[in-house]
């Protein structure tokens, strides 16, 4: 390689280097180096074409060391100095001249220096090789091959190289191809080449061998490479059939869609859209296509559909909104959503979109809105009036109860028996109304009157309850068994009154043996399961639902006291924190409670108890009225 052409290298190698810069100092070398590339090569070309000597042969060094006499030392080749030129060009005129012309300029560097270095081996055989005739060196030849490739590479259209470097069936095709074609043909033909002129195969027969060993396997390869074009055709036309079929599955499903589908490409423009669109601007399909919004859409939508599609395409994120249009003469409310269809290289290639039909949803919820206020305000009201009733009805009571008594203690000697006892009658039914008002009033204020839920010790809520219990349990020789229980996310103070329930009608429905309650807990998920079970009367099974409803008793007044709300009471609290209770039970063996309560907090009913609140200080401030008068002012 002579030293002009090694510069040259250097210069075009420098500026491939700062060509993949992102500086604009470093780009701005390119163009320089390339360029003093291109003025060495064309001064050399001109020294052939004039027969001139411009002394820039033996720049920077002078050549003492040429293997080929020339008259001109150091000079470098005219296929050298015309590659070159070719290679600075294609550098120089990267965003000028089209990928096309330049992929042919590196073609002709590519064949050119492929075949500078194919001929050497053949020098062993011969002694001679093309650089006789091309005066380019072996280095010369691997490097220009190499410049090409790097420059083709880095081309957005590489063309054929495509075919050579692409990661699918017919690049594999391709690369086995060229290597079977360019070496074997290329070994086969030195070695018969060499042994010919070594003297060790005839030369007839040397040159008819190597003829029918290229033609058997150039035939070789085209059968291997028609049968896998075959198998390629046959698998594309698979997927032609199969894509078909999707296509047709595709188009039906949009086709039939209950939403109005459209698609725009980056300008705008309807390029699909169903037959609900279609009705939706009241247009037939084929009119759409090709369209832009504006001769879609009037004012005021037209706005909304513009600004959304602008919002698409700079963020590239979907867009959703209510619009509400006039369609047939009738108002109609639709959720238009836009989203963007993104390409390989992650551009913008356009974007889809539904438009979805849901008057009738926003006329149900807006009904439903506007009953549950309603019902809301309804049960306020009714909450606001069990309280006031309750707080009214029990002072009368307590009224004709105390005159009862008073009736009694004056005139004792002189009321007989039946009237004591018609007194007694009274009195009781007094007590059993203040106390069925009393368990009213706790069970409507479960919701409303309950603290915020806490992390609180079952332990501690049971034993609580226990303490109050204490004299049940000592009159009825009750023995209560628990383990270790957990810590829970309750109302404390409502949690020790489901205990409380629980474990005083285990006591209150015992049996003629000895009562025994037992208490247990266990991991449920997201809850605990809490069991209390007895040994007491039990019940048949299938009252299990009864016995959890308002005023529902299965065994008469006169054998159990009691309202009929404790068990209310208890579902009311276990679902107001999430849970939920049932029961097991046996007539004669006994009787098991389960119920659920979370460990962690659960959607905590602040709103109610707020509500409550508000209820209860109304209330108050209205007591100075008849229980007649809040009624009807209520109603």
């Amino acid at each position: 390689m002579k030293a002009n052409t090694a510069l040259c290298f250097a210069l075009l190698g420098g500026a491939l280097v700062l060509r993949q810069s992102s500086k604009l100092s470093s780009q701005l070398w390119v163009p320089v180096l390339s360029g003093a590339v291109l003025v060495i090569a064309v001064a050399t070309l001109a020294q052939f074409v004039l027969n001139i000597n411009l002394g820039i042969d033996e720049f920077p060094f002078r050549d003492d060391m040429s293997s080929v006499t020339t008259d001109a030392p150091g000079r470098m080749s005219a296929t050298t100095a015309i590659s070159l030129a070719l290679l600075a060009v294609a550098v120089l005129q990267d965003q000028v001249w089209s990928d096309k012309v330049r992929r042919y300029m590196l073609y002709t560097v590519l064949v050119l220096g492929l075949s500078v270095f194919l001929s050497y081996p053949f020098t062993f055989a011969f002694g001679a090789s093309l650089f006789l005739y091309t005066g380019m060196a072996l280095n010369t030849s691997i490097l220009m091959v190499f410049a090409a490739l790097a420059l083709l590479i880095d081309m957005p259209d590489r063309g054929w190289l495509d075919l050579v470097v692409a990661r699918t069936e017919h690049g594999a095709s391709t690369r086995a191809l060229l290597v079977t074609v360019l070496l074997v043909p290329f070994v086969l033909g030195w070695l018969a080449y060499y042994g010919e002129d070594q003297g060790v195969l005839d030369r007839a027969l040397s040159r008819s061998t190597y003829t029918i060993t290229v033609m058997l396997l150039l035939a070789a390869i085209v059968l291997a490479n028609a049968d896998r074009l075959h198998r390629a055709d046959q698998t594309q036309r698979t997927l032609e059939r199969s894509l078909d079929t999707l296509g047709r599955q595709m188009n039906a499903l949009i086709e039939n869609s209950p939403a109005g589908i459209f698609v725009k490409d980056v300008r705008g423009r309807y390029t699909l859209a169903n037959s609900q669109f279609a009705n939706l601007v009241q247009m037939n399909k084929e009119d759409v296509i090709g369209k832009v919004a504006e001769g879609i859409f009037r004012q005021p939508l037209l706005q909304y559909v513009v600004a959304s599609d602008r919002k698409v395409f700079d963020t590239g994120e979907p867009v959703s909104q209510e619009l509400t249009t006039v369609v047939a003469g009738v108002e109609r409310t639709y959720l238009n959503v836009k989203f963007p269809l993104m390409g390989q290289g992650g551009q913008i290639l356009g974007l889809g979109g539904m438009w979805t039909d849901i008057t009738e949803q926003k006329q149900l919820q807006d009904s439903l809105r506007v009953k549950n206020m309603d019902l809301e305000r309804s049960n306020q009201e009714l909450e606001q009036f069990a309280y006031v009733a309750s707080h009214d009805l029990q002072e009368p009571l307590r009224m004709v109860s105390s005159y009862m008594q008073l009736l009694e203690s004056r005139y004792k000697d002189k009321l007989d028996d039946d009237a004591k006892e018609f007194i007694d009658f009274a009195v009781d039914g007094a007590a059993r109304m203040q106390r069925l008002i009393q368990d009213l009033l706790a069970f409507s204020r479960v919701g409303t009157r309950g603290r915020a839920p806490e992390v609180v010790s079952a332990d501690a809520a049971l034993n609580e309850a226990l303490q109050n219990l204490a004299m049940r349990i000592q009159e009825n020789g009750a023995r209560i068994e628990h383990q270790e229980l957990p810590e829970v996310f309750v109302d404390r103070n409502q949690l020790t009154q489901v205990f409380q329930n629980l474990v005083g009608n285990a006591i209150k429905f015992r049996a003629e043996r000895e009562p025994v309650v037992s208490l247990q807990a266990r991991p449920h998920g997201e809850f605990y399961e809490f069991r209390v079970q007895d040994n007491g009367i039990g019940f048949d099974q299938k009252h299990a639902d009864r016995i959890f409803v308002i005023f529902q008793r299965l065994n008469s007044r006169e054998t159990y006291e009691g309202t009929g709300i404790g068990l209310a009471i208890c579902k009311k609290i276990i679902e107001r924190h999430g849970g939920r209770i049932w029961v097991e039970s046996t007539v004669g063996e006994g009787t098991t409670f389960y119920f659920t309560l979370p460990k962690q907090p659960q959607n905590a009913d602040a709103d109610a108890l707020a509500a409550g609140q508000q209820l209860e200080a109304a209330a108050q401030e209205a007591n100075t009225d008849t229980v007649q008068e809040r009624a009807q002012r209520m109603l």
